[in-house]
This record gives C-alpha cells, sequence and structure tokens, in this order.
C-alpha cells in the first residue's frame, strides 16, 4: 500500500477506536481495518505512532470490544472537563468522587482473575457505597490499612458526609450524599462506554439505574497494573481522574 493510504486507514481506524458506540461486529470497515492491525506490522506501527503523537495508548485489541485506547492527562483528546457529570466545589467533592471511583472498579473487578477474564458483573451506587463503608469500618477496627495519603479521602467519605439524604418535596437523593455521588461517577463511565444501563432488573430506587460494567472498563482496570482495589485513587491529586478514555 501507499503511504497515502496507510495514512487514510490509520486516521480511519483511529476514529472508529475513539467511538465507544462503534465495535467490529457491527461495522464491517471497522472489522477490516482491525483485522489488518492484528495482521499487518506496518499498519500497527503506524496507528500507534499516530497515537502516541497524539498522547493516546492502545489498551486492548479483540473482536468485542475493538481497539480500546486511554488517553494521557496531558493530551488534547483527554477529558479536561467532568462538570457536566461531576459537581466538584471544593477538595471534599473531589476526594469523595476518587473514592467513588475506586470503589467501582473494585467493586467490578475485585480480584486479579476477574481483571484477566473476560466478563461483567451488575453494579449500583448502593453496591458501590456499602463496599467502601464497610472497606472504611474494616480500617476504623483495624482489620485493613489504606495506602499513605488517602487517610483524609476516606474520612470525608465515610465520617463526613451522609450515605443517604432526600429532599422533603419527591424525596429523591439530594447532591452531595454519597450514594447519589457514586450515581454521577457511574453516570459518568456510561458516557465513556465504561458501564452500560442494565434494565433486566429493577432499580434500587427511582433515582438510580442497575449498571454492567464491560470489557473496556476492564481493559483500562487492568491498564492500572493489575486488580484495582483502591490505587485508582491513590493519586487523584489536582484531578477526580488521573486518565481518562477520550
Amino acid at each position: 500500500m501507499t503511504d497515502r493510504e496507510v495514512a487514510r486507514d490509520v486516521g480511519l481506524l483511529l476514529r472508529y477506536a475513539l467511538d465507544h458506540t462503534l465495535t467490529p461486529a457491527r461495522h464491517d470497515t471497522y472489522n477490516r481495518l482491525l483485522d489488518r492491525y492484528t495482521t499487518d506490522p506496518e499498519l500497527r506501527t503506524a496507528f500507534e505512532e499516530t497515537a502516541a503523537g497524539l498522547g493516546v495508548r492502545t489498551l486492548s485489541a479483540d473482536r468485542t470490544t475493538g481497539l480500546v485506547l486511554a488517553a494521557e492527562t496531558d493530551s488534547p483528546l483527554a477529558v479536561a472537563d467532568t462538570t457536566q457529570w461531576l459537581r466538584i466545589t471544593g477538595s471534599g467533592d473531589r476526594m469523595v468522587y476518587g473514592v467513588a471511583l475506586g470503589g467501582v472498579a473494585a467493586w467490578c473487578y475485585p480480584t486479579a482473575r476477574a481483571v484477566r477474564e473476560p466478563g461483567t458483573r451488575r453494579v449500583t451506587a448502593v453496591d458501590v457505597d456499602r463496599l467502601i463503608r464497610e472497606h472504611a469500618a474494616a480500617v476504623e477496627a483495624g482489620d485493613a490499612e489504606l495506602p499513605g495519603g488517602l487517610g483524609p479521602a476516606w474520612e470525608e467519605y465515610s465520617v463526613h458526609r451522609k450515605q443517604i439524604a432526600v429532599t422533603k418535596n419527591t424525596g429523591q437523593l439530594k447532591r452531595g450524599c454519597t450514594v447519589k455521588m457514586c450515581e454521577e461517577v457511574l453516570v459518568m463511565l456510561s458516557s465513556f462506554g465504561l458501564v452500560v444501563p442494565d434494565k433486566t432488573i429493577p432499580r434500587p430506587r427511582p433515582d438510580l439505574q442497575v449498571w454492567r460494567s464491560t470489557d473496556r472498563f476492564r481493559a483500562h482496570v487492568a491498564a492500572g497494573g493489575g486488580p484495582l482495589a483502591w490505587q485508582t485513587i491513590v493519586n487523584t491529586g489536582s484531578s477526580v481522574l488521573g486518565e481518562e478514555e477520550s
């Protein structure tokens, strides 16, 4: 193939990979290009070099999800503004969202085996909140330890925030309670195809959904270095997501 044809196919493959709503099984051109990515070193090298120049790296490539990509924090393709999902008014909110994000990963992929094997798991904001609070109780009892520097985040979540608070008029969850904030994290993850709605079972509350993790999310967790129990939030720093899918 000519250099121009390779460049065209790299651009198309990158375009499809960045759209989490597309899968190779439902898109003939994507399927054909993924075949070439796995068998043609020239195309694969050109793709990886182009992606690297944009601050993007490939996490996995398979028939189910296609190419799963992640953008480095300084990439122009990284999501820098999470305000449409997460309402952060200060460091306390940032820490709670960070803990919630780690809790979602821990619920969906609690072991090294769960990270390695394809599969999905149902998850709700109630599940995530319960897991986090049980872990916080274990830490308080001396039965578990936290990585250094995470004490303030856990205290903010488990001590200073209510688990559930509802409005008087509608009975809906109030902003700032931890179950609501866990739901907001799940809604954000769904926007990137990392979890999807599961409508096969009843909702735990009218204002909460049931979600199911995806292999795309599993690839992100695996890229964190193994079973991502709480390490997602070790380096939350000034941003809730150290690395987000573009």
